[in-house]
């Protein structure tokens, strides 16, 4: 599965209104948490400051592992069964 796949943009987290995140590209970036309600920005340094919505990446935020929102579940592959020819 490709990884983009797996990223929302900044709009579908806040309407899921559920945990995310993103990670910066390298180490001296700077990763952002939404915790539902706020956004949360973590310097490499390691302090965190509450941010509004519009400073904050328009893209690539993450759900948990095994996450149940909608957008989450949307995404999960579908099993498919064969139908009986009977």
């Amino acid at each position: 599965m490709n990884a983009d796949r797996l990223t929302y943009s900044r709009y579908q987290i806040l309407c899921a209104e559920r945990e995310a995140w993103l990670d910066g590209e390298t180490a001296d970036d700077d990763s952002f948490y939404y915790d539902g309600i706020s956004f949360w920005r973590r310097d490499p340094k390691g302090k965190q400051r509450l941010v509004p919505s519009w400073r904050t990446p328009g893209h690539g935020w993450r759900h948990a592992e095994g996450c149940t929102c909608d957008l989450c579940a949307a995404r999960r592959p579908v099993e498919l069964r064969p139908l009986s020819v009977a």
